[in-house]
């Protein structure tokens, strides 16, 4: 039975139902006790938030680092926590980037004794639009055409530029294995240019260039690449570097079925069995992110290459595409421990036309047309006997051609020291202190 209506009590207040009233609202509201928890939130927060209140009731709402996006876009703001009235615009869960966004109105309750509550509503400000359907300028969108047309599956041998495409026509995980230099990243922005992911970015994270702290920050820290839908493809190289426990999640955020998830590709210069055999990678890291294995063949063995990679780089730098046949000659006389990354860097230091003699003297002696330096013989009998008689000759000088004094500088004996003097053939104001007073063989002291 509802309590008898009292004086000063509007008509119809005894039997309003708050929870009812806000149950019928399409605004999103949601109730937060003093200690932040989420004690009530209606059907259309529900729905917005993707989560029911059974499962999310008690929710901290905090914006720690460690806190879930939900508890982070439903984190009262320090005024509101004051008591005042405020309003902040946050990233709408799970993304920890907008858009969309969420603009968070929080209303504080009072009690005698401090905050009682507070009430909350929210408001979509933007909506997600897909990459695709992003309308680009011209300029922009020439440019972006431009770099793409820069990384295409073309740049190698034909049977492993046919496994690229193939590649960017799924959405599988790669793994791809070749020595340094030899062109794992160039292969993997082939893949992701020819593929479904190509309009969002293209990231590389160096996991043997970082702490694992800074991995795991790069990837769910505050604007982290796991809270963005901008990534298309993220190329780990080397990830057996990371510890086992960042490899975990990554292993559990990559497998995620959400359809933002980034594309993975990886590199290293082991197979990723081989990395498990090693114990460097988690089996499920190999089991579930290395799908698709492509190696990549060092430069060496792609000397047929050469004109089309020598001609690419020498565009990419301004200097005339063209080159002869002496100079490909030389260029495929070389071992090339640092693969395509080395070649680029020798064309690059030549900084002009690429003709044979342009090229280091170093390659042309490896290719057979010179002959290396010839280096004096190291002798060092002659070299010694010189540094002995200078020494001896400062001794004598020193000591105004006193040979017991100059033999005790020198630590010999007095006859030692004489036999030296004539082996050695030391003349009269001879050497480096000649005319400083050394004294003539007749005035030694015996």
């Amino acid at each position: 039975m509802a309590d008898p209506p009292r004086k000063g009590r509007p008509k119809g207040a005894a039997g309003f139902g708050w929870r009812a009233f806000f149950h019928g609202s399409t605004t999103p509201v949601f109730v937060l006790g003093r200690n932040r928890r989420l004690r009530y939130a209606n059907p259309a927060w529900e729905r917005l938030a993707g989560a029911t209140l059974a499962e999310s009731l008690g929710l901290v709402c905090s914006a720690r680092r460690h806190s879930s996006p939900l508890a982070a876009a439903l984190a009262p703001t320090p005024e509101a926590l004051a008591g005042r009235a405020d309003t902040s615009r946050r990233a709408a869960p799970p993304n920890r980037t907008g858009p969309p966004w969420w603009d968070v109105s929080f209303v504080p309750l009072a009690a005698a004794d401090g905050l009682h509550g507070i009430v909350a509503t929210v408001r979509v400000v933007g909506t997600p639009v897909r990459a695709a359907e992003r309308v680009i300028p011209a300029a922009v969108a020439a440019l972006r055409e431009t770099h793409a047309a820069t990384f295409t599956p073309d740049l190698f041998p034909p049977r492993l530029a046919a496994q690229l495409r193939l590649a960017g026509q799924t959405a599988a995980p790669v793994w791809l294995v070749g020595e340094p230099g030899s062109g794992k990243q160039t292969a993997a922005r082939a893949i992701h240019h020819s593929g479904a992911a190509r309009e969002r970015m293209f990231v590389r994270v160096g996991c043997g260039e970082l702490q694992p702290y800074l991995v795991e920050s790069l990837f769910w820290g505050h604007g982290g690449l796991a809270g963005t839908n901008q990534i298309g493809t993220v190329f780990l190289a080397d990830p057996a570097a990371l510890s086992r426990d960042v490899q975990q999640q990554l292993v559990d955020l990559f497998t995620d079925d959400r359809p933002d998830t980034p594309r993975l590709i990886c590199g290293s210069a082991r197979s990723a069995a081989a990395d498990v055999d090693a114990g460097r990678l988690l089996p499920e890291f190999h089991a579930q992110l290395s799908v698709l294995e492509l190696t990549i063949p060092p430069l060496r063995e792609r000397t047929a290459e050469l004109p089309r990679i020598t001609s690419r780089v020498l565009d990419a730098i301004g200097a005339p595409p063209d080159v002869d046949d002496a100079t490909l000659a030389v260029l495929a006389a070389q071992p090339w421990p640092g693969n395509v990354r080395e070649l680029a860097g020798v064309i690059a230091g030549v900084g002009g036309p690429l003709t044979r003699e342009s090229l280091p003297r170093e390659l042309r002696v490896r290719a057979g047309l010179e002959k290396p330096p010839t280096e004096p013989p190291l002798t060092l009998e002659p070299a010694l006997a010189a540094l002995e008689k200078r020494y001896v000759e400062r001794a004598l000088a020193r000591t105004r051609g006193n040979a017991a004094k100059a033999a005790e500088l020198l630590g010999l004996s007095r006859a030692a020291l004489l036999r030296r003097i004539v082996a050695l053939g030391i003349k009269p104001g001879a050497g480096p202190d000649r005319g400083r007073g050394l004294p003539h063989a007749e005035h030694f002291d015996p």
